[in-house]
């Protein structure tokens, strides 16, 4: 495809986007601060485009970065010296990377056969994550009053 033809895809593809969060038709899928805001960001965004914190050595204030916003947050939640983080992409790549992790300690454990119970509204990175790490989701239904049974995730 010529540029020409990249862009006004692209921008077609924005107009959907944004009338979906401009009017305030999504919760949750994107967190929108206006676009003063939004044009700052992507102004500081062009210019770490090329940034992989892979190679720490040679982006070290990307590094330098994501450590700090790790250590806000592990403040936020009185985290320790022996406390950690690690920055992603959103939430399904944190949901991946939570479940993986208690995989592991499961396994540490003596955990083989493991299993992630979720109310049936989870989010389908739980059922991702089963998928890619070879966990069983057993999805528990909804109260009749739409809420998460604690009880049946209890049994």
């Amino acid at each position: 495809m010529s540029k020409k033809d990249i862009e006004t895809r692209m921008l077609n593809a924005e107009k959907f986007g944004k009338k979906c969060y401009e009017e305030g038709k999504h919760s949750g899928a994107v967190y929108y601060g206006g676009a003063e805001h939004w044009e700052f960001v992507n102004k500081m965004m062009g210019h770490q485009i090329v940034s992989n914190t892979l190679h720490m050595d040679q982006f070290l204030p990307v590094v330098q970065m994501e450590a700090e916003i790790i250590r806000m947050v592990l403040n936020l939640f009185n985290g320790d010296a022996t406390t950690c983080g690690i920055g992603t992409s959103g939430g399904t790549e944190s949901i991946l990377l939570a479940m993986l992790a208690y995989r592991e300690q499961g396994k540490a454990k003596g955990i083989t056969d493991p299993n992630i119970v979720v109310s049936e509204t989870a989010h389908s990175a739980f059922h991702k994550a089963a998928f890619y790490f070879g966990m069983e989701v057993r999805s528990v239904p909804l109260t009749k009053d739409l809420l998460c049974n604690v009880g049946g995730m209890r049994s």
